[in-house]
């Protein structure tokens, strides 16, 4: 018969092993467990300042040369196609009347800087968390979409969808297309608006 600490020798020897192949079976599972993914908020804007975008900040003609088939005007014969029409970004009507140049500061969004006579304005792209972004080596595109009432005092919901399209050329020219397409919705009916369409080129001036 066996003695009493050979027992407790064997024991002690069984509960090491079966600890030690525990441990093994735990390491491999949490090996075998997938990344965590990083998910983004929700209420995260799109950002133009992404390596793939290319940079087109600089010193641009305020006006631009409409392309062939094209309107020289922006919604209405009184607007310019500056710059800042096309992009959607608010000026003075005057410093759009009467200035040259406007400067494109590009980072997370873009920026127009207005000056004339000693006045400055500076304005943003509004970018919202809800709009898209695609960039390629020489072309940004954005898609933009805005609504407006649809509450019980103005049950017309007025929806905007903006898409533009800004690609840089080979002399630093800057070719902005934009497209807009507008709709008016109701509880029982929705109408359609024809699209608008604007291509103009502003050459670069720095």
């Amino acid at each position: 018969m066996l003695s009493h600490p050979f027992i407790t020798r064997g024991r002690q020897t069984k509960l090491l092993q079966l600890g030690f192949f525990t441990l093994i079976a735990l390491l491999t599972l949490d090996g075998c467990r997938p990344a965590p993914v990083a998910t983004l908020p929700p209420t995260l804007k799109p950002s133009l300042a992404w390596p793939e975008c290319p940079k087109i900040g600089g010193m641009y003609e305020l006006q631009g040369e409409a392309l062939p088939g094209s309107m020289n005007f922006y919604r209405n014969r009184d607007s310019k196609l500056t710059l800042n029409a096309m992009l959607g970004v608010a000026a003075p009507a005057d410093l759009a009347q009467e200035s040259v140049r406007v400067e494109l500061v590009h980072d997370d969004t873009l920026e127009l800087v207005n000056r004339y006579d000693g006045a400055i304005t500076a304005h943003q792209l509004d970018l919202q968390p809800e709009d898209r972004v695609v960039c390629e080596h020489n072309r940004i595109r954005i898609h933009r979409t805005r609504a407006e009432g649809g509450v019980a005092e103005e049950p017309l919901r007025n929806i905007s969808e903006y898409a533009q399209e800004l690609t840089v050329e080979g002399d630093g020219s800057l070719l902005v297309k934009t497209r807009i397409l507008n709709q008016s919705k109701s509880a029982f009916w929705s109408t359609p608006i024809p699209p608008e369409e604007y291509a103009a080129r502003f050459r670069r001036l720095d």
